[in-house]
């Protein structure tokens, strides 16, 4: 796949990385039980989509950066490993976005954009959760087996109370709204360049 990072694919990873920040701040304030409703990875798969790899790194890398300021990060992951909580915090989105979008453009080729939208979409929050997963066991292993601490419980905690329902709000919302987006980019006709 070539890759040409021109004037209309900046202007497209600057509004949807405006998008972006607008669904991380909805974000915060909607809730479903215990789950906060999290909308910004639809503008990574987006961008993928639409702007290639580069694009998607770039939404998926704010992304992390928005992830790290939100106070439920600064007030229980910074505390045990700054270090860790910013590692996983930048890179599980922009790896995420980087292979959904590689991905995508791979399927494209060999089945049709409409069959690679929802495969795409589906890998964001699946590859971003689950390097989050594989992030608390190295690096806040400590705390998971903190001595006189059931690391079950604590690894219960971390699956169910930070990963499940986000996971399944999460992986849903983007599916859904990842290919309705994109059928309606698909839909129109092709901007001349």
């Amino acid at each position: 796949m070539k890759q040409h990072f021109n004037t209309k694919t900046i202007v497209i990873t600057g509004l949807l990385l405006a998008m972006e920040i607008i669904f991380q701040l909805i974000g915060n304030y909607l809730q479903i039980g215990p789950a906060n409703i999290n909308l910004s990875l639809v503008p990574v798969v987006i961008a993928g989509i639409v702007g290639g790899p580069i694009s998607a790194a770039i939404l998926g890398f704010f992304n992390g950066i928005m992830a790290l300021l939100s106070p439920s990060t600064i007030g229980f992951f910074m505390p045990m490993s700054p270090a860790g909580t910013v590692v996983v915090c930048l890179l599980k989105c922009t790896l995420a976005g980087v292979i959904s979008s590689l991905v995508y453009h791979w399927l494209k080729k060999n089945i049709t954009a409409h069959g690679a939208t929802p495969i795409a979409a589906a890998l964001v929050p699946l590859i971003n959760t689950g390097l989050f997963i594989l992030g608390s066991f190295i690096f806040f292993r400590d705390w998971i087996f903190a001595e006189g601490r059931n690391a079950l419980d604590a690894w219960g905690y971390i699956l169910l109370a930070v990963v499940g329902w986000n996971f399944v709000i999460e992986f849903a919302s983007t599916i859904v709204l990842s290919v309705a987006t994109n059928e309606i980019l698909l839909t129109r006709e092709p901007i001349s360049r």
